[in-house]
């Protein structure tokens, strides 16, 4: 059978993803830079996430936070719950997930796939309202607490039923009475809570860069990577500053408050300006415990439009399906070396997952004329030639 590892459980599959030359962008964008990809999304899960997400786990059960008995309950955009429900079908943990209306129909239903629940919320609500998918999920854990005791498929099921009915009709009232109770948390419920937790950045800093690290032999100009929870760019940066010189760019949405506030606006101003976006897994309206921007050389903003024009061009030019983070980031990687007039460096640049997770949405004609996108996607990425 040759020298290929077998691997005993799902667990040994994830890393070591390969590099890819995107040598047609370079010629058709008449880059004079080396642009490498990492490709995240041949993790068995999908996306860069599963990395993070078995770790915080790991993490939680050697503390004993979490047993066989524990559901876990995340907010999430859906590739954290891959990577979380990875873990949780090994261990036999239960599953429960809050996800924004936005996020698309596929995550929803892969996470189904791997016997999760999953509670959708509203996408435009501030972080503090008890609608929002980060109170929802304190609103499922505090009513699992309450019943300390290890639940049933058919009362996790009515649960979940009895949230999503009061996210529906928007009982603000009721889910923030849930939300002030004062309830002790016991092991039947856990939070890993990947915006603020420790071992996110942890993650990518113990097992995402060493990687990048060897897989380059450290000789790295520039890392573009999307800014979501925080967790990956700051993991990676506080590895490569440590290290070397490599530049890290961030890559953020428009809408999203990381850029303003990296330039020194106050969290408070970023986020009247802060507005909804479409593309899924980057950009925030919050400011993670898990992001240092400090640690961020610079930060590069891109729209939706640009994004997936890119991401849908990818597909065409490249022969690489990918979603709408990956499409952002190397349009933004591109934007930056043509407007500082870079040339002869080593880029490496995340592509976080997979496009089969859009197909309904940056992939499907319908979706984007609905939306008010153009179509001609070389038509939009003119302005990087």
């Amino acid at each position: 059978m040759g020298k290929e590892k077998i691997c005993n459980n799902v667990f040994e599959m994830i890393g070591n993803t390969p590099i890819l030359r995107l040598n047609k962008i370079e010629s058709y964008f008449n880059i004079n830079n080396e642009l490498y990809a990492k490709v995240e999304y041949l993790n068995p899960g999908g996306s860069i996430k599963d990395r993070m997400g078995v770790y915080l786990l790991e993490r939680a059960n050697e503390k004993g936070k979490i047993n066989e008995d524990t559901i876990i309950v995340e907010p999430t955009s859906g590739n954290t719950g891959v990577g979380l429900a990875l873990y949780g079908t090994k261990k036999g943990n239960k599953l429960i997930f809050t996800m924004p209306s936005k996020i698309s129909i596929e995550k929803e239903l892969l996470l189904k796939a791997y016997g999760a629940f999953v509670v959708r919320t509203p996408t435009e609500v501030k972080p503090d309202n008890p609608n929002s998918y980060y109170k929802v999920s304190e609103v499922i854990a505090k009513l699992i607490w309450k019943e300390n005791k290890k639940l049933k498929y058919d009362e996790i099921e009515k649960l979940v039923n009895y949230v999503q009915t009061l996210v529906n009709s928007n009982k603000l009232n009721e889910l923030k009475s849930i939300l002030t109770q004062n309830i002790k948390p016991n092991i039947y419920a856990y939070i890993p809570n990947q915006y603020f937790n420790k071992y996110n950045p942890e993650s990518h800093y113990n097992i995402t860069a060493p990687e990048l690290w060897n897989q380059f032999n450290g000789i790295l100009d520039y890392i573009f990577v999307g800014a979501g929870t925080g967790g990956t760019i700051t993991g990676i940066s506080k590895y490569f500053k440590e290290k070397g010189n490599t530049k890290i760019i961030g890559i953020d949405p428009v809408g999203s408050v990381y850029n303003f506030v990296k330039k020194g606006m106050s969290f408070e101003k970023a986020l009247k300006k802060a507005k909804s976006y479409f593309v899924e897994g980057i950009g925030e309206d919050i400011i993670p415990e898990t992001i240092e921007l400090d640690l961020i050389d610079d930060m590069i903003v891109v729209s939706d439009q640009e994004s997936f024009s890119m991401t849908r061009f990818l597909a065409k030019r490249e022969g690489i399906l990918v979603g709408g983070s990956s499409g952002a980031a190397l349009f933004g990687a591109i934007k930056y070396l043509k407007k500082r007039e870079i040339k002869n460096k080593k880029i490496a640049i995340i592509f976080p997952d997979g496009g089969r997770n859009y197909l309904t949405k940056i992939f499907n004609d319908s979706w984007l004329i609905e939306k008010g996108f153009e179509l001609d996607d070389e038509k939009i990425l003119e302005v990087l030639k």
